[in-house]
């Protein structure tokens, strides 16, 4: 019985650990600034639906944030400043309105997970490869149609997902090519004729 008692307790005990390890999640920036500035680390800022049309410059004191989502929102471009957070894993800017991929994002060495889905993107940057620990990158719902070869020379990228994105079933085959141990998610080849 005493052995039981040890186990329970004990279970009990890492559960009672990882509870209070667990990052807080902000969803105010307000909140998040008053943490920031009485010294708590601050990890996770989801900022959805604030209609900010550019980013707070507030944001670059926190240096220790490392998933930061901005989903829908008004963003045509992100600032240069974004490259200061170098501590960031995972960024979403999905359903914003950016008009070109943010070259600051290529500063952050420790991407893993880059989501800018559902927006006006045209075109991937040569130097991607510079994002060496990104896993998950995710463009759907923009308007991409030729891919630099460098994406190969990235060696943890695991999931590219181009969904409604318009391209022919060549585009496609070349980037499967390409890309062999990668998970790409695709919508059906489309028949479109494209202006050049």
């Amino acid at each position: 019985m005493r052995g039981v008692l040890i186990l329970i307790w004990a279970m009990s005990s890492t559960v009672l650990i990882s509870a209070q390890t667990l990052p807080i999640v902000y969803t105010n920036l307000e909140d998040a600034v008053q943490a920031n500035l009485s010294g708590e680390v601050v990890e996770i800022l989801e900022l959805h639906r604030e209609k900010l049309s550019e980013l707070p410059e507030i944001l670059r004191d926190f240096k220790q944030l490392k998933v930061l989502k901005l989903e829908k929102n008004k963003l045509t471009s992100l600032p240069l400043w974004v490259s200061e957070l170098q501590s960031l894993e995972v960024l979403s800017v999905e359903k914003n309105r950016l008009e070109s991929f943010p070259e600051c994002l290529l500063l952050l060495p420790n991407l893993k997970e880059l989501l800018l889905g559902d927006n006006l993107i045209d075109a991937i940057p040569l130097n991607i490869d510079t994002l060496q620990e990104l896993e998950h990158l995710g463009l759907w719902g923009n308007v991409i149609r030729q891919f630099p070869a460098s994406l190969s020379d990235m060696p943890n990228l695991k999931t590219l997902d181009l969904l409604y994105n318009d391209m022919n079933y060549d585009e496609q085959s070349w980037l499967k090519e390409l890309l062999p141990e990668v998970l790409i998610e695709l919508s059906d080849p489309c028949t479109c004729i494209f202006d050049e």
